[in-house]
């Protein structure tokens, strides 16, 4: 049954009202590749035809050259508007439906009350300018290695309630978020974030560009001051939450390990409070030998293990299913829940617009061909 013409301007009217009044700071999309491929193919497509038309266009002249359009017998400005006019509402319609295949979402928070289980951990992300360096027969680089084996974990940590906060490092340190309990969210804040911070590219590098933020001083791995503000971040949320729900926390490391100094001090700190480290090493040596590429990881795996931590090499199959267990044998805590982050995904909104341009643009077309014809 078909929806009345008044319902439906109505149901239109209020989708394009809700993508107007979006903010679109906030918005942030889960698949951007998607939306680029299809954006790439309708480019290839819409130059294609053009070229095709220039040609017709073109062999047309010249069959018919020398013949002349007398004024008066030209279409008029407003006929023409209306004849392109189905064209613009379809090329409207079609960057609409780009940006919703693009998964457009905003985060929002809602009240609720009870208490779960849950872990408390922060995920320290080594985002040097190290990380850019190609990690070996793969075409990728370390940061985007690391990226993976880091989402790969996220998703066997799905519905453990675990509380994360999400912190990025290389010269200074960057809190992404304070803690959060929403996997969902979570896994797209460690996916949104940049795989590198630099002050500068190298051709070399094989990292993404978009990935890559440019920052002056940054590009070194100094984890001492990323470890010293994680201390306090800690003391700051059981001073806020309470120490009985800030038990057995743990600090996970994804790093090349290429440091700049070690932390004995702070990992002291991190003991003292019951914080175990655990480091995801990003190693690129030959994955079929147990030699360590780069110098200072043997002592700083040393300094983790000796803290009660451990360390987990990323190019061993089972290295990811070790560190889901050590986390999980961390004991779980019961946290009393006061608000929940949620996903909101807005794609609805654009689709709906573009529903809107084409329920206008494809009757325009019709009738304009019908009134004028297929050339304006």
């Amino acid at each position: 049954m078909l929806m009345p013409w008044n319902q439906l301007v109505s149901f239109l009217d209020s989708g394009i009202r809700e993508l107007l009044e979006t903010d679109f700071q906030q918005v942030r999309y889960g698949d951007v590749g998607m939306a680029v491929a299809l954006a790439i193919a309708v480019g290839v497509i819409l130059a294609l035809t053009l070229m095709r038309l220039a040609a017709m266009r073109k062999r047309h002249s010249r069959q018919h050259s020398g013949h002349v359009i007398r004024p008066a017998h030209r279409k008029r400005l407003w006929i023409r508007a209306l004849h392109t006019a189905p064209k613009a509402f379809l090329a409207a319609a079609l960057v609409m439906l780009i940006f919703s295949v693009a998964d457009p979402f905003l985060t929002a928070t809602e009240e609720v009350t009870g208490y779960v289980e849950s872990r408390v951990r922060i995920d320290l992300v080594d985002t040097s300018g190290s990380m850019a360096w190609e990690f070996p027969d793969t075409n990728k680089s370390k940061a985007e290695v690391a990226r993976d084996a880091h989402l790969a974990f996220l998703e066997m940590r799905k519905e453990k309630n675990d509380r994360v906060s999400l912190w990025l490092f290389s010269t200074y340190p960057y809190m992404v978020d304070d803690f959060v309990m929403d996997d969902e969210l979570y896994y797209y804040q460690v996916w949104d974030a940049p795989y590198v911070m630099t002050q500068r590219l190298d051709k070399a590098m094989v990292v993404p560009r978009d990935k890559v933020r440019i920052i002056p001083a940054e590009g070194d791995t100094n984890i001492i001051r990323p470890l010293q503000d994680i201390v306090k971040h800690f003391d700051a949320d059981e001073a806020a939450v309470g120490r009985e729900q800030n038990q057995n926390r743990a600090l996970l490391i994804i790093t090349d390990a290429a440091v700049d100094e070690f932390p004995d001090a702070e990992f002291a700190e991190l003991a003292r409070r019951n914080i175990v480290p655990y480091l995801i090493y990003i190693n690129t040596s030959d994955a079929r030998s147990a030699s360590f590429l780069h110098p200072t990881v043997p002592q700083l795996v040393a300094q983790i293990q000796e803290y009660g931590g451990d360390y987990f090499d990323v190019t061993s199959e089972d290295s990811l299913l070790r560190a889901y267990e050590a986390i999980d044998e961390r004991e779980a805590v019961r946290v009393e829940l006061k608000h929940r982050a949620l996903k909101v995904p807005i794609f609805p909104r654009f689709l709906l617009v573009a529903m809107g341009l084409l329920v206008i643009g494809i009757p325009l077309g019709f009738v304009s061909e019908l009134l004028w014809g297929t050339s304006p």
